[in-house]
């Protein structure tokens, strides 16, 4: 997951703690599809899970503590859309059906 920015990654995080992340995320898909109470507890959430209940379905929390923390911190890059639409905007693009793409495009930015 993270090897397209690790040379990037590897500027302010120790190669160990990258490595962590990416075990936790094998391990998330793992156990995600393999462990049905899992699959059901994280199914269940919706938009209105605050990241945190969300991520306290996990019973393992220790696997993934790196992803976790990682990815709280891409979570916090972007509140809502507001942002990245601000930043489109200026450029005369507008969002559409593809929105996410822009979501994606302005995360390269900062990664």
């Amino acid at each position: 997951m993270l090897d397209p920015y690790r040379n990037h990654l590897s500027k302010f995080w120790f190669e160990e703690s990258i490595n962590q992340i990416e075990e936790g995320h094998r391990y998330l898909l793992k156990m995600y599809n393999e462990d049905a109470v899992l699959h059901a507890a994280l199914d269940k959430h919706d938009v209105q899970t605050t990241f945190n209940d969300a991520w306290d379905a996990m019973s393992q929390q220790a696997r993934v503590e790196r992803l976790r923390a990682f990815l709280c911190g891409l979570a916090t890059a972007f509140a809502n859309t507001t942002i990245v639409e601000f930043d489109f905007s200026i450029l005369k693009w507008e969002m559409d059906e593809f929105r996410t793409c822009l979501m994606h495009l302005s995360l390269e930015g900062i990664f």
